[in-house]
């Protein structure tokens, strides 16, 4: 967009970066509200002490597959709060004491999920710029409304993980990189590097998501301009010693994020700066050749081809995913075509880069890919709502809006189950096609205790995926794991995850659906008399 452009859209919409703050805001309190409802995932305890470690003592030795940005955000709030490293041996069981029990662990786990919070805000920030920067102020504030009411990304901002910190810092160093190269100033170069740094510690997925998305901006960069690699080879050779600043600066940013540490790196057999970055991309390399079990559509793999595009077919509203298959049929009418083939290249990246991975565990890994969503869609509907010299197209207007209403309605509706959020598609059974983080990450136990203490549960046979709630200190009965073929007498409670990643146990595949608790826990009362319930649908009497 020109000078003049951008000039007219400020004094069109000198409401919209209001209107786009007042949408992040309610969105924010939608997030906070879950931070008492569910109890802490799987990853939460691991990320919360490697953080504590790194505020404490500024140390950072637990476990090298993840980076320190998001772990370091997700302990300020306990580290404030007066809590403090105390030199466990395993990070589990250090996060664990950390968030301790009764109150006290509902209050540290609030406070260590609120540092998760800025990067939400900087991935909306981000999201309004680039669709600024595309079509406008308006389109600005529709993408950030199309953001701030998916519901991945608010579940995904609500806890603490590495997710959204990646999600911020791969969108934010991606629309510096076009900024960068309109204008390879020493400052844009030390902003594109400062981003790139930040995603780098983000989540090691950066650094192979960030050259991916780059590699296809740039081969559609030379298609426009109908050059050759040459070209591009002139071109860098040109800008090399911007080239070096954004690295070096980026690199900096590294560093620093490892605490200026220096030391030896065994499989490269030399001491380098940031060791454990390098030992931990390393780590992550080699846990990606290994086989990690995964569950689609009702079959167990050790990985799909066609993870990612499922997931988000599933996880995405279906209103967004219409809105997605029409964009492209007003930007690539529009004067500024070229700018919506950005975030294209940037989802492109991204789920090229995913699908050579090995490991399915859930959209998380590719939430990224929804910058470019909300930035794309917000970009569409801003050109059906522009006034024209000619009559208005009502109608085109009208299923917009519709489209716009039902994907807002859509999320809301399953409001606190961001996380296991699915839409029309897989209905009232999600279980038949995800599991895992995209469903069941072990963050309804809380809501267990509360119902099994309601029905006045003496005990309780399961197998939980998040057996270490127990040491939250709030009420469950004593658990056994029973066995596979046949639930015990009394109150038996499943784990999706557990049942549909790992097949135990067998007997549910026949049983009748009795209580679900959340979206991620079946239970069944079985009484003494009863005969077991048979380990097929064929078995049935």
């Amino acid at each position: 967009m020109t000078a003049s452009g951008q000039l007219e859209n400020r004094r069109t919409f000198p409401w919209a970066p209001s209107a786009a703050v007042l949408l992040v805001l309610i969105a924010s309190a939608r997030i906070v509200s879950t931070y008492t409802v569910f109890n802490h995932t799987i990853d939460e305890p691991d990320h919360l002490a490697a953080g504590m470690e790194w505020l404490s003592v500024g140390k950072y030795r637990y476990e090298d597959k993840h980076t320190p940005l998001a772990r370091i955000f997700g302990a300020v709030g306990p580290f404030l709060a007066g809590e403090r490293w105390h030199g466990g041996p395993a990070s589990y069981q250090e996060g664990y004491r950390i968030l301790g029990h009764g109150a006290h662990y509902d209050r540290t786990l609030a406070l260590g999920r609120a540092g998760i919070l800025p990067f939400f805000w900087v991935a909306c920030a981000v999201v309004f710029l680039w669709a600024r920067r595309i079509a406008g102020a308006g389109a600005a504030v529709v993408s950030v409304f199309v953001f701030t009411t998916l519901p991945p990304v608010l579940a995904h901002s609500g806890l603490i993980t590495t997710d959204m910190a990646l999600t911020a810092f791969v969108g934010a160093a991606a629309l510096a990189s076009l900024t960068w190269a309109a204008n390879p100033g020493w400052r844009q170069s030390i902003l594109l590097g400062a981003l790139t740094g930040l995603a780098a510690i983000s989540k090691f997925s950066a650094v192979v998501f960030l050259p991916a998305a780059w590699l296809v901006m740039y081969a559609c960069y030379l298609i426009r301009k109908r050059e050759g690699p040459r070209c591009a080879l002139r071109e860098i050779a040109r800008r090399k010693w911007r080239v070096a600043a954004v690295l070096g600066f980026a690199f900096l940013v590294v560093w620093a994020g490892y605490l200026f540490s220096f030391g030896k790196v065994e499989f490269l057999h030399a001491r380098l700066p940031a060791p454990r970055f390098f030992l931990g991309m390393h780590a992550l390399w080699e846990n990606n050749l290994t086989v990690h079990p995964a569950y689609l559509l009702g079959r167990r793999s050790s990985g799909f081809w066609y993870y990612y595009p499922v997931v988000l077919a599933i996880k995405t509203p279906l209103a967004l995913l219409a809105l997605l298959l029409w964009s492209p049929w007003p930007l690539f009418r529009a004067r500024n075509r070229f700018g919506a083939v950005m975030p294209l290249a940037l989802t492109a990246g991204v789920l090229l880069a995913a699908l050579l991975g090995n490991m399915n565990v859930g959209v998380r890994h590719v939430l990224p890919v929804y910058v470019a969503f909300a930035v794309l869609c917000g970009a569409a509907v801003a050109s059906v709502f522009r006034p024209r010299p000619r009559r208005r197209a009502w109608l085109p207007m009208a299923c917009v809006g519709a489209l716009l209403a039902w994907h807002a309605t859509s999320g809301a509706l399953q409001h606190p189950d961001y996380l296991a959020y699915t839409n029309e598609i897989a209905g009232s059974h999600p279980e038949r096609f995800v599991a895992d983080s995209d469903l069941d990450w072990g963050q309804d136990m809380k809501r267990l205790g509360v119902f099994l203490n309601q029905a006045g549960a003496a005990k309780l046979t399961f197998l939980p995926f998040n057996g270490t709630y127990v040491r939250a200190g709030h009420p469950l009965p004593p658990m056994d794991p029973g066995v596979s073929e046949h639930p015990s007498p009394g109150w038996n409670a499943v784990s999706v995850t557990i049942w549909k990643v790992f097949g135990y146990p067998s007997w549910a595949d026949a049983a009748p659906q009795q209580y679900r608790i959340g979206r991620s826990i079946l239970v069944w009362r079985f009484p003494e008399d009863r005969p077991p319930v048979p380990t097929s649908p064929g078995d049935r009497p």
